[in-house]
């Protein structure tokens, strides 16, 4: 088989935005990658089916369903019939080859060895053939699946900034939940599952079961295994509490016993802070490849911010929650833009992507001691637009997610205090209202005693003329 490697599989294959981080959101990435994979592998078969029959082969190869299949016209199976009398038949020989990338490979190179074996008529039935040596092979472990997971993975994706990022998260949980001397079984994956009692973190192990039970064709019913997930507390600032943290990196940066590489560090994750706290940005989406030089032009006059296509959920203009902020938190300060240019510059890879992410939010936690964190200032923004009365549509627009996940994650972090705002913001606008129509009655009742007035005063004129 000529060399087809993972990465030129999908080189002309754009992944398409999803609207939605959450499951529902992916969707259309899933299906879109399915079908672009499945025309892909059809061609590639075409071509092997070409070459196998331009070199006199009497082997062809079939996609059935999620597997690949050699066909070839073989002696009788013992046992079996043919009702014409003849001594040979059509046989569909399965070895459990999967119909991906690598599946390809081991199925051209199947059908080449079974092609020879009947040019030199010395065929024979035996367990391989039969299907019996599959059934009886031994069962991979859990840590002897982690060594392929990544090979895997991306034998049916593309491998982007979110599709690495992602199977991070994945490796990551794979790690800490299933790398064990355990038999990969469907009762071996329900026996973890249900070993592990945190209702977040039993999700997150059925969500990694969920993509390696995928790859492995094995058969899990993971409806029952849920648990009710009660979210933590999380600790959204107020206003007043951004604008106070934004302050500190200045305090501390100029600390000097700071090593002097990294003296200016603090202009730069500044700028971050006030990034996210000002737009909801996702911390990824300053990193990742930004349109600086949009930023900071001059026809920018509405002081948009443009994510990249290669992020979570696509390309988006972002419009500042607090325009004034832009100027409060000084992000357009060329000299900061510019340190960001920099460390943008020397990312090449996701990993120094991450690395980079991670190193702004040890700003919150170690250096600034901050009792919150990075994505809380993305919380912060969604609240903040519906206590400012904003259409849940534009901000979950402006936040790049759907208004299924605006309403349903980011409302639940919707506290007493923040229902109290909303309800006094409302019951001071219907008293505005109020005095509003009560000042125009008022006025048209003025214009009214004006004009009897008027009248009054030209009938006393003429009467005195």
């Amino acid at each position: 088989m000529r060399q087809v490697h993972q990465e030129d599989l999908f080189n002309d294959f754009e992944v398409p935005a999803s609207t939605d981080g959450s499951y529902m959101g992916t969707q259309n990435q899933v299906k879109a990658t399915r079908e672009y994979m499945e025309k892909k592998i059809e061609e590639l078969l075409t071509d092997i089916n070409t070459r196998l029959k331009a070199s006199k082969s009497k082997v062809s190869i079939k996609k059935v369903g999620n597997t690949l299949q050699l066909r070839a016209t073989l002696p009788l199976k013992p046992g079996d019939i043919e009702k014409s009398g003849r001594n040979r038949k059509q046989y569909f020989i399965s070895l459990g080859i999967p119909a991906n990338l690598h599946g390809l490979k081991t199925a051209e190179e199947e059908a080449n060895e079974l092609g020879k074996l009947i040019a030199r008529k010395c065929f024979e039935w035996n367990e391989k053939y039969l299907g019996q040596k599959g059934d009886r092979k031994q069962v991979k472990t859990f840590k002897q699946i982690l060594e392929t997971l990544e090979d895997e993975y991306f034998s049916t994706r593309k491998r982007t900034i979110k599709s690495e990022h992602s199977f991070w998260h994945l490796y990551k949980r794979y790690k800490q939940y299933f790398e064990l001397d355990l038999p990969v079984t469907s009762e071996g994956i329900i026996t973890i599952i249900k070993n592990i009692t945190s209702p977040s973190s039993r999700d997150q192990a059925i969500r990694v079961a969920r993509v390696f039970c995928k790859i492995h064709r094995i058969e899990v019913d993971f409806t029952n295994l849920k648990l009710p997930v009660v979210p933590n507390d999380r600790y959204i600032p107020s206003d007043i509490e951004i604008i106070e943290a934004f302050k500190k990196y200045q305090i501390k940066g100029k600390n000097t016993k700071v090593r002097k590489d990294y003296r200016n560090s603090w202009q730069l994750h500044r700028l971050v802070f006030g990034l996210i706290a000002t737009y909801g940005l996702r911390p990824r989406e300053v990193f990742n490849q930004p349109d600086l030089e949009w930023y900071l032009s001059d026809d920018n006059t509405d002081n948009t911010w443009k994510v990249h296509k290669s992020n979570k959920t696509g390309y988006r203009e972002v419009l500042p929650f607090i325009p004034a902020w832009v100027e409060l938190f000084e992000l357009k300060n060329t000299e900061a833009i510019h340190l960001l240019k920099l460390k943008i510059a020397q990312i090449n890879s996701f990993h120094e992507l991450s690395h980079l992410v991670q190193t702004n939010a040890r700003w919150f936690r170690r250096i600034l001691n901050l009792p919150f964190e990075p994505y809380d200032l993305r919380h912060a923004c969604a609240i903040r637009a519906h206590i400012q009365g904003l259409p849940i549509k534009a901000s979950a627009d402006n936040l790049g997610h759907s208004v299924e996940m605006h309403t349903r994650v980011y409302q639940r972090w919707f506290s007493l205090e923040n229902r109290k705002q909303v309800m006094i913001s409302s019951i001071n606008k219907k008293s505005n209202q109020e005095l509003e129509a009560e000042v125009l009655d008022l006025k048209t009742e003025n214009q009214q005693l004006k004009m009897e007035l008027e009248k009054f005063s030209i009938i006393n004129q003429l009467n005195c003329s």
